[in-house]
């Protein structure tokens, strides 16, 4: 098990969930006594999941970035706020979905939107091209 599994979920990360509308049966059971976030993945893998999607807390998301769980990726891979050295980590993964999260990222590096214009991918080509769309200078650079 990677070592950040072991770190226990603190008051502020308990916080986030609170206040994001989080189910009040995760918040609870966060409560009930000192929690790894290993213990939150082996107890419900999609409050990981919807964790990656939520947290501003750009430390956890270069930790989450490299769960085994290819949804946790991706939605690492969503959140506008992941650092960009994650997001070219992610763009190399060989799920296809995690690589579709970094070409629909608007937070996304133009450079790295120009490297993802040729994925194998036909849809990660259409999502790079939908975020161009809202960088107009981008689109002369890559179409």
């Amino acid at each position: 098990m990677s070592d950040w599994l072991n770190e226990v979920i603190g008051e502020d990360l308990i916080a986030v969930y609170e206040g994001q509308y989080c189910t009040e049966d995760a918040v609870i059971w966060l409560r009930q006594k000192p929690r790894t976030i290993g213990e939150l993945r082996s107890e419900e893998i999609d409050w990981l999941r919807w964790m990656a999607a939520n947290t501003n807390n750009r430390d956890l998301l270069e930790k989450l970035s490299q769960d085994s769980d290819a949804d946790v990726r991706m939605w690492v891979a969503c959140n506008p706020m992941t650092p960009q050295t994650v997001l070219w980590r992610l763009a190399e993964d060989t799920v296809v979905f995690v690589r579709r999260g970094v070409a629909q990222n608007r937070n996304t590096s133009a450079t790295l939107l120009i490297r993802l214009a040729d994925d194998l991918d036909s849809r990660v080509r259409a999502l790079v091209f939908r975020n161009c769309s809202r960088q107009t200078p981008l689109l002369s650079l890559i179409f």
